[in-house]
């Protein structure tokens, strides 16, 4: 019976695009294994992981919530969820659980600890969330793409990134391949896999500024706006004078940062290693609303090197198209600067974490003192 690893995290593509890399790798070694995936309800999930042709479990388990009026259906939610888990993980032979942290991984880590699947928890941002800090105590082994204090022993890696999200062609075949002209410098926007309204309304702002229209002269945009938005984008383009290309989701976003010669991007820590990855320059406004500023940390090593730079994302799109107009033209109007930051990102970006995870998976997988049946509870 050939043994399953179950990869555990989801509901955004930054939670299940690392698994995905690790799948990757584990795939290249000569270890057979079957890949199963806890992820959310959320539509995104199911999307990515039919197009991948990957099993998947979707859990009910909800945020964790301090609202009273919230709170019983928060726990009806997770009981359901640690038992689907369980039920789920005693009906293969799982060898080793892989979490990407969020709330989604807390039943399969849960469940795993209780039957005696070894667990690997992966912590990929800058600041633990509260789900990551209490599943490190259940986790075989801690891995972390950050050093942080609070998860101290944790091993660290660079940020798990599939193939697809590093691009492999020059600037004018990634153009080309993604139907834009090979020959224009590109302005690449990229809110994540579901993208960022507030960054959306501050391109339709900028797209009808003389200022901005001056700085694009020449160049093109193309703009990830996430699923469901390109309809309403593409009305707030119309009537600006300046190339603009249009895409909901981009699976192939190795190609979108190598067709970029500047890019505005939020800082989930997924989207840092890939413009660190891709030598992109690079505008980061970190989601606004996370208590912990969690984002803003995920890009501040790089931009504490100089290979990118940081903005306060104020919401307000008027406000947010007067301050990038002057960030983006100190960047068009001084390609020695772009030159710079690719030098430094060239030069120090961090080694891929897939690895160093496939081989802890690898290494379980093999482990005769692993292969013994898991512990049956009730």
């Amino acid at each position: 019976m050939t043994r399953t690893v179950v990869f555990a995290g989801g509901g955004t593509g930054g939670h299940i695009f690392p698994s995905l890399a690790v799948l990757e790798r584990l795939r290249e070694r000569d270890v057979p294994f079957e890949p199963h995936f806890f992820v959310s309800n959320r539509p995104l999930d199911e999307q990515i992981l039919t197009k991948e042709h990957v099993g998947f479990t979707a859990s009910p388990v909800r945020p964790l919530t301090v609202k009273p009026h919230q709170l019983a259906g928060f726990l009806g939610a997770w009981r359901k969820g640690v038992n689907q888990a369980r039920q789920e993980l005693q009906s293969r032979d799982v060898g080793a659980v892989v979490s990407m942290g969020g709330f989604v991984s807390g039943p399969a880590v849960v469940a795993a600890e209780e039957i005696g699947v070894p667990v690997a928890l992966v912590n990929l941002d800058a600041v633990p969330g509260k789900a990551n800090r209490k599943l490190a105590r259940k986790a075989s082994q801690v891995f972390s793409a950050y050093r942080t204090q609070s998860l101290r022993a944790a091993t660290p890696i660079g940020l798990p990134l599939r193939r697809a999200a590093v691009g492999d062609k020059g600037k004018a075949e990634a153009r080309l391949a993604l139907g834009i002209d090979a020959n224009r410098p590109t302005l690449v926007v990229i809110g994540g896999s579901q993208g960022a309204q507030s960054m959306n309304r501050m391109m339709i702002k900028l797209a009808h500024k003389a200022r901005f229209v001056e700085a694009m002269r020449g160049w093109q945009i193309l703009h990830v706006c996430g699923p469901g938005n390109e309809e309403e984008m593409l009305l707030g383009y119309e009537g600006c004078d300046i190339n603009v290309s249009v895409i909901g989701f981009c699976d192939r976003v190795g190609l979108a940062w190598s067709a970029a010669t500047i890019a505005i991007s939020r800082a989930g820590a997924g989207s840092v290693a890939e413009a660190w990855s891709n030598a992109t320059p690079t505008v980061f406004l970190p989601y606004p609303y996370h208590r912990d500023q969690h984002q803003r940390l995920n890009a501040m090593p790089l931009c504490n090197i100089g290979g990118a730079l940081l903005m306060e994302d104020q919401i307000d799109p008027a406000l947010n198209a007067r301050e990038m107009i002057g960030v983006l033209r100190g960047l068009t109007e001084n390609p020695g600067r772009c030159e710079a930051m690719v030098k430094t990102m060239h030069s120090s970006h961090p080694a891929d974490g897939a690895d160093a995870i496939a081989q802890w998976v690898a290494d379980r997988l093999m482990s005769p003192a692993v292969a013994e049946p898991v512990r049956q509870v009730a």
